[in-house]
């Protein structure tokens, strides 16, 4: 059984990078993270100065950032940090357009992962950028053995990103799937035809007995993931949906509210944050939650490398869901009513946004 000082749940990016900061300034032996959008221009905390003093210390640092995701850091920056004796790599499926546009476009490493001296992990949904220092999302510290599974996973993308097996050979002895009854992690990798994380959408429906929160700031469920849903409401479970009124990426916000009248009419309720909401996961009635990077649409489920971890821990699903529903009490109710008076133009967004995403991230 998991002890109390085993996990932590913060709930902003700002309290998240707080606690990555305290735990990477006390390494004392290795520092390996893997994230998708890693710049330090107006965060307010300096990541990369910490982390070359570290390494001025005696500290391993490893950095896996993506390409895309961190276009941002300029080379200068990187030349900087490798100067400084950080090892560090950028994910890019492929870099050359031609084999594909869309894969050159979309398959990246999603993962917020981070583990300090092999023993104190993070993982959820929290990246480093100033446009994200205000934003409501989940992130989560856990500590102890079971992080061997996250340094399994640094472990193959490192060398999937060029890094040299020698260099992290001895994390490929633990395995992905821990040997605990109340944390397991859920991984999906670029470019394949069938998601786990999805898998666990799908199972949190067809489990739950009275309530399931699910939140992420983009939607697009496809037809099984609607139909669960449906299922879900006929056997009498209440389903809240929490996402941002407004989000980060136009497009996917007008592909999520071509959904709303749907889901309304199958008495799925819905909450929309007056703030930006990142958080992505899934609670089930009070017995198990999933939070991670899994966004509840194609890209997710199909083109990125997502990590995500269930807890089955009463006290941590009880916990998440009270941020859950504060977030709730403090959002703003769907009103079907007023929305179907929502200007034509605006509808026409919504039409050619949903048909766009569903163009670009098809995987069939």
């Amino acid at each position: 059984m998991t002890t109390k000082s085993s996990y932590n749940i913060y709930d902003t990016t700002a309290e998240a990078w707080k606690g990555m900061y305290r735990a990477i300034e006390s390494a004392q032996k290795s520092i390996y993270w893997e994230i998708y959008i890693l710049v330090d221009e107006g965060t307010g905390i300096d990541f990369f100065e910490l982390l070359k003093k570290k390494v001025d210390e005696g500290v391993v640092v490893k950095l896996i950032v993506d390409y895309w995701g961190s276009f941002a850091l300029s080379n200068k920056k990187v030349d900087e940090l490798k100067a400084a004796g950080i090892d560090i790599r950028f994910f890019s499926q492929s870099r050359n357009i031609f084999k594909g546009l869309r894969q050159w476009l979309t398959r990246r490493t999603h993962r917020k992962i981070l583990v300090v001296d092999e023993h104190i992990g993070f993982i959820g949904g929290v990246n480093v950028s100033k446009f994200s220092k205000d934003w409501k999302d989940i992130h989560i510290m856990i500590k102890g053995k079971v992080v061997h599974s996250l340094l399994r996973s640094f472990a193959k993308t490192y060398m999937l990103c060029g890094g040299k097996r020698k260099e992290v050979k001895h994390f490929l002895k633990y395995k992905y799937r821990v040997e605990h009854n109340n944390i397991d992690f859920i991984y999906d990798h670029s470019g394949r035809k069938f998601s786990r994380g999805r898998r666990k959408y799908i199972e949190a429906l067809r489990k739950a007995r009275e309530r399931v929160i699910l939140f992420s700031p983009y939607y697009l469920p496809d037809r099984k993931l609607l139909k669960e849903m449906w299922l879900a409401r006929k056997r009498g479970v209440k389903i809240d949906l929490l996402i941002p009124l407004r989000t980060d990426l136009k497009i996917a916000k007008y592909t999520a509210y071509a959904f709303f009248s749907l889901f309304y009419k199958r008495g799925i309720k819905i909450h929309l944050t007056k703030k930006m909401m990142h958080g992505k996961g899934v609670v089930v009635d009070d017995k198990w939650a999933m939070i991670g990077s899994t966004n509840m649409e194609p890209a997710s489920f199909y083109h990125n490398q997502e990590a995500n971890v269930q807890l089955s821990d009463r006290r941590v699903v009880k916990k998440l869901k009270r941020i859950l529903e504060r977030w709730i009490k403090d959002s703003t109710k769907f009103d079907n009513e007023s929305w179907k008076k929502r200007g034509s133009w605006h509808k026409f967004k919504e039409k050619v946004a949903r048909k766009l995403y569903k163009f670009w991230f098809r995987f069939k």
